[in-house]
């Protein structure tokens, strides 16, 4: 029986990376009507997905011959079309599954915030610790902030709190979320002060606003926030809104340019697609970091902002 188990084994194999004209037809339809149907601005969303339906009709996918493959290809093609960090299509089984398990769609999700890999990486809590001079050092490696992870970013909160001034360093932030609210910026913000107004395809809009902090919790020294080309989606949410609050200087490079919030969506059993469905802007105006990043007050390159920082910390 050994042979044939391995021929099953093989042809198994070859079955999961070669995928047939049919099958990428299928998805490359199925991530086009999502995209039309999904996308945060309905005449651009018909846009994207009309060019991904012309590039598959063009031959784009013709030597595609697995999922990873597709998933590069097609992201390529959607960002070119897009601008949009958040416009992907991504392979990941587990996930793809997991999507379909929750009835076709799925935005942040438990996955994220509780599982061990986040757990592994404390939550994104990479350090917080006193420098000299009394300056206090946060370095954040993304967003995770649920009932799980507020003990210890409390604790690192607390490390700081007494510093003289304090150094938020989000080079290499990639984002997240938070299954709490605006919790971090809350620390630095008077209470309800109106941060960002998120508005939907449908025209609906919400406003995040800053939320009750315990007095001796709340941050009133200065701020520097560190940024740079890999700072992306919720880790530049909070520096374009700490810098447009007058809350803390920013230093570095120009970040990613991902602001709109977007849910995923499973195109298959292995594949699933990021969508965005709302765009931030500062309440009151059209200002949004999408596409041109938010831009420091302070230009130095990546592995000079600490430096950079501390010098100002001293001024």
């Amino acid at each position: 029986m050994k042979p044939l188990i391995c021929l099953l084994l093989g042809l198994w194999s070859l079955s999961a990376a070669a995928q047939s004209p049919a099958e990428i037809s299928y998805v490359t339809d199925t991530a086009a009507a999502l995209i039309a149907r999904h996308y945060v601005y309905a005449d651009k969303g018909a846009e994207i997905a009309a060019e991904l339906r012309r590039q598959h009709s063009n031959g784009a996918f013709s030597t595609v011959t697995s999922w990873k493959e597709y998933d590069s290809l097609a992201t390529l093609i959607l960002r070119k079309s897009s601008h949009d960090g958040h416009l992907y299509i991504r392979y990941s089984p587990e996930r793809a599954i997991a999507m379909l398990e929750n009835k076709g769609k799925a935005g942040p999700s438990e996955d994220f915030f509780h599982n061990q890999k986040a757990r592994d990486a404390n939550f994104g809590i990479k350090a917080s610790n006193m420098l000299a001079d009394n300056i206090g050092y946060l370095q954040l490696s993304m967003f995770n902030i649920s009932d799980e992870s507020m003990p210890l970013l409390e604790a690192a909160i607390d490390r700081i709190k007494n510093s003289r001034a304090l150094i938020v360093d989000l080079r290499n932030n990639g984002g997240g979320g938070s299954l709490k609210g605006p919790v971090l910026e809350s620390i630095f913000l008077p209470e309800g002060t109106a941060m960002l107004t998120f508005t939907a395809r449908n025209g609906s809009t919400q406003t995040d606003v800053s939320m009750p902090v315990a007095a001796d919790k709340r941050y009133h020294n200065p701020v520097y926030v560190l940024i740079n080309k890999r700072t992306a989606s919720a880790a530049e949410a909070f520096a374009y809104v700490m810098q447009a609050q007058g809350r803390a200087v920013v230093v570095g490079e120009t970040s990613a340019g991902a602001a709109n919030h977007n849910a995923m969506f499973p195109l298959n059993r292995e594949l699933f697609i990021s969508i965005s469905e709302s765009a931030p802007v500062l309440p009151g105006t059209r200002k949004s970091w999408e596409g041109t990043g938010v831009i420091p007050d302070v230009e130095v390159p990546s592995e000079q902002a600490l430096e950079k920082a501390l010098s100002l910390c001293k001024q």
